[in-house]
């Protein structure tokens, strides 16, 4: 147990040592923060106590991005950035978009960060938003025995058999396939697939509780 512990912190500690190389460059959506903007002075006119709203959120959203330094996060930290996230969506999307939660608020311990709000963004994007009528995405964490389970859900386009395929085995390089490697190399956690299409997606992370470090 000791052992699995150790090698878990070398890991993460890797992810930050890999990267520190690296120039530290900001990244930030620059179509998201002007679009988020435009929102923001529509509200103004008609609703300003929601502008407020979404103002606060922003300022979360660009809080979480503007630390660049940290490379590892704690879990409930990326929840609070994605929960920003998807609040200002909403208001720009409006009924195309519904947002819901069923998380376990004692849950917490390190993970790469922007590992899960990356495959929201995806949901979002290449799933939800393709729909004319959009839907609904899902957050779901939870513990079930011996295992955390991180459920992302989403109604939206779905994906042929062949892309979860790709996914699985590594051959695709997006968001999943990296939650994938990272998360099996750290704690030794499952992921699975599953999607259909004009259905919708479900993105399941199943981890070991023993292989993770609470905090």
């Amino acid at each position: 147990m000791e052992v699995n512990k150790i090698k878990k912190s070398n890991k993460l500690e890797n992810i930050e040592d890999e990267r520190e190389v690296k120039p530290k460059v900001l990244y930030i959506n620059q179509h998201f923060i002007f679009n988020t903007l435009n929102s923001i002075v529509s509200l103004c006119r008609q609703n300003s106590e929601e502008a407020r709203n979404v103002v606060l959120e922003l300022s979360n959203y660009l809080r979480f991005n503007f630390n660049v330094t940290d490379k590892t996060i704690l879990l409930q930290e990326e929840i609070e950035y994605i929960k920003s996230y998807l609040y200002i969506q909403k208001v720009r999307f409006g009924d195309r978009l519904n947002c819901e939660y069923y998380i376990e608020e004692d849950i917490n311990f390190l993970i790469p960060k922007n590992s899960l709000y990356n495959l929201i963004d995806n949901s979002i994007k290449h799933g939800i938003l393709k729909k004319i009528h959009g839907g609904t995405i899902t957050f779901i964490i939870t513990r079930k025995m011996d295992k955390i389970v991180i459920r992302i859900k989403d109604d939206g386009v779905g994906m042929e058999q062949s892309q979860i395929k790709q996914i699985l085995d590594g051959e695709n390089y997006g968001s999943t396939s990296n939650l994938n490697s990272l998360y099996k190399d750290l704690y030794n956690a499952k992921l699975e697939v599953i999607s259909t299409l004009l259905i919708g997606t479900y993105i399941t992370l199943y981890i070991p509780i023993e292989h993770i470090k609470f905090v």
